[in-house]
């Protein structure tokens, strides 16, 4: 009993000593806290400290909010790889097209890649994978598609062979553009040899964050490149339209976008539009006639790009290839049109990130690709705000402001989309 009684007492001393030493330490630190406010020169009346990075209305956590990307894509263009020496440009001197060095660079491009596979949600490619051979003559207009002989047809399947083992490697899904180069071999053995789902040559996917990437094929209504379909719309459109223009105006090397796919596409922008998506657009040819070099660009660039202007508040960038120098030009209505430098041409590498944000796009350059930051939403839309606990223009108006302000009872999201958004 004895014992008890003093094991008790002992307990309860040991329980006094905690909490006077947790005491002590509360003592402690309060002091130490009001030494630092004297050492500032702050007292008891000095103005309260910014929000903690968690708390409501803080500027730090409105940044990181705005700061976090919706998703990343690989792109690159025109690897155009070939078993042959390399060729310096007779009519532009310093331009080498390197065709061994494209099976090496597009295997790096995809190890830079993986370092990067949790972040990608696909990848891109612009088209021009193989450079291929052809026996066409060209001295005929329209340009149309010489039957090739049986070494020819066996040099273009090894050397596409070569890049579709190389797809194998890559560490996201690889969304590919027909370039006028691939149809060097027929067009359901290049999908094929690619993998592309259900031999679609044009196609949409959705992407994170209501966006959608739409994958067009401008070799469509070029009927050198359709020598088994010379009973498709797609042909005589092409044929109609090669026999109304001159050499002078488009090259024999191009293509354009033909009725069947122009209906498809207009479906698209209207089905994305509908469902509040954003649009990124990748295809072979530049599709703004001032996206690309004279010539460079898709047939009917001006038809495909007023389509975009109708849809500018949901097509947001269009990515192109075809054109090696690159280039790049924004419409008035903010529509953004990328040519990515390509692979083939650069004396080190050349293929990019496209990081999406709410608000802007960059596009990171690797190699000779151009960095660019591009504005994905339009100005003077607010979407977000530190309110610092006031909900309305009316709360703010009670905080002791001076100025006068109207009492209403819209949001201050609101309030400001609706008074005071830009007016240009």
């Amino acid at each position: 009993m004895r014992a008890d009684v003093t094991g008790t007492s002992s307990s309860r001393a040991r329980g006094a000593c905690v909490f006077d030493r947790r005491r002590a330490r509360g003592r402690a630190t309060s002091t130490s806290r009001a030494s630092v406010r004297a050492q500032d020169g702050a007292g008891d009346d000095a103005p309260p400290r910014a929000p903690g990075i968690q708390q409501r209305g803080s500027a730090e956590r409105l940044t990181n909010v705005q700061g976090a990307r919706a998703f990343r894509l690989g792109v690159f263009a025109d690897a155009q790889y070939g078993d042959k020496a390399d060729e310096e440009r007779a009519d532009e001197k310093g331009r080498v097209k390197y065709f061994r060095r494209g099976a090496s660079r597009l295997a790096e491009c995809y190890e830079a890649f993986a370092e990067h596979r949790e972040e990608l949600s696909g990848i891109i490619n612009l088209g021009d994978l193989f450079d291929g051979y052809n026996e066409d003559d060209k001295s005929t207009w329209p340009v149309l598609r010489t039957p090739m002989s049986a070494e020819l047809v066996e040099k273009n399947r090894r050397d596409l062979s070569v890049m579709s083992e190389i797809q194998k490697s890559a560490p996201s899904k690889v969304h590919h553009c027909i370039g006028n180069h691939d149809c060097s071999v027929p067009r359901v053995e290049l999908l094929e040899a690619l993998g592309v789902r259900d031999g679609l040559s044009y196609y949409s996917t959705r992407l994170p964050r209501r966006w959608r990437l739409i994958i067009l094929d401008t070799t469509d209504v070029n009927p050198r490149y359709m020598p088994s379909a010379r009973d498709s719309e797609e042909y005589r459109f092409g044929m109609e339209f090669v026999s109304s223009k001159g050499r002078h105006e488009i090259a024999p090397w191009g293509g354009g976008i033909g009725p069947t796919q122009m209906q498809w596409l207009r479906d698209e922008l209207e089905s994305a539009k509908a469902n509040g998506e954003r649009v990124i657009v990748a295809s072979h040819n530049a599709l703004h006639v001032r996206a690309a070099r004279e010539k460079m660009s898709a047939w009917n660039a001006d038809e495909v790009s007023a389509l975009f202007e109708e849809y500018c508040a949901t097509v947001k960038i269009c990515l192109a290839g075809h054109d090696h120098p690159g280039d790049y030009y924004m419409s008035k209505n903010g529509v953004h049109y990328v040519t990515l430098e390509a692979m083939l041409e650069a004396n080190t590498t050349s293929y990019a990130y496209l990081t999406v944000y709410d608000h802007v796009a960059e596009l990171q350059g690797v190699g000779i690709a151009t960095s660019r930051r591009m504005r994905v939403s339009p100005h003077g839309v607010f979407t977000g705000i530190a309110t610092f606990g006031a909900d309305t223009i009316a709360d703010i108006a009670g905080t002791g402001s001076p100025t006068r302000i109207e009492s209403t009872e819209l949001s201050l999201v609101e309030w400001i989309n609706k008074y005071g958004r830009d007016k240009n």
